[in-house]
């Protein structure tokens, strides 16, 4: 049964996760069969496009003055800026931000089995909230399956330094404003996640970037072989 207002486990989050997981696995059908030129650089022009107006129109949603909380409306949480750390990813090609991309994904699945929205399937903010997460996993299944993008032993150090230093500075940010963007401030979202169980603040911030770093090596491990040898931009 649908529901209006959106809850974890639910009917409607179910049907949400099985229609991405459909697209998903029908664009990554897609992007293994696009063999010309011309057809992948389309396929990279929709995905990267899309991303990045999907996380505008994020962005403006929260920012519109009815909903608009400095505390809560800027694209500083790591799905949001996931999402356009993904379309430059596609778009301008950056090795870096391919990494970021790769290794974020282990960090962002949270955000589709544990969503922090409530709103149901009426309202606006609820297609919105799936649209910009889906678009991650749209970007990323371009850079692996268009650009055969693997992580090197490079790459998960320049993606480390890369999360550690905005860690930092949400972190900082945070603490001098009283915020929680990236979940790094001394709060704890209003819907379930796995932040909860980590402790409290600050300590819970030090097991955060523990267990970040280990879904990092968990995802680098696979490709731990692969060359090293590779361009890098």
């Amino acid at each position: 049964m649908l529901i209006a207002n959106f809850q974890t486990g639910s009917t409607s989050h179910l049907i949400t996760l099985a229609v991405i997981a459909v697209l998903t696995a029908a664009l990554a059908i897609v992007a293994r069969r696009a063999r010309s030129t011309s057809n992948r650089t389309l396929l990279r022009n929709l995905i990267g496009w899309g991303s990045l107006a999907a996380g505008i129109l994020n962005t403006a949603y929260w920012t519109l003055p009815s909903r608009f909380d400095l505390s809560q409306s800027l694209p500083l949480h790591f799905c949001n800026l996931a999402t356009f750390i993904g379309a430059l990813a596609v778009l301008r090609d950056s090795r870096l931000l391919k990494g970021v991309l790769y290794f974020w994904s282990g960090l962002c699945v949270w955000a589709f089995l544990t969503p922090t929205i409530d709103s149901g399937f009426r309202e606006p903010g609820f297609w919105i909230f799936w649209l910009y997460h889906s678009f991650i996993l749209f970007t990323l299944v371009v850079i692996l399956q268009i650009d055969k993008f693997r992580p090197t032993r490079q790459d998960l150090l320049n993606s480390a330094t890369f999360s550690l230093r905005l860690v930092v500075c949400l972190f900082i940010l945070n603490a001098f404003t009283g915020w929680n963007y990236g979940f790094l401030g001394d709060d704890i979202p209003g819907a379930p996640t796995p932040v909860a169980l980590l402790g409290g603040y600050p300590l819970r911030i030090l097991w955060m970037i523990l267990l970040g770093s280990g879904i990092f090596i968990l995802l680098w491990i696979p490709c731990r072989n692969y060359s090293t040898t590779r361009t890098r931009k």
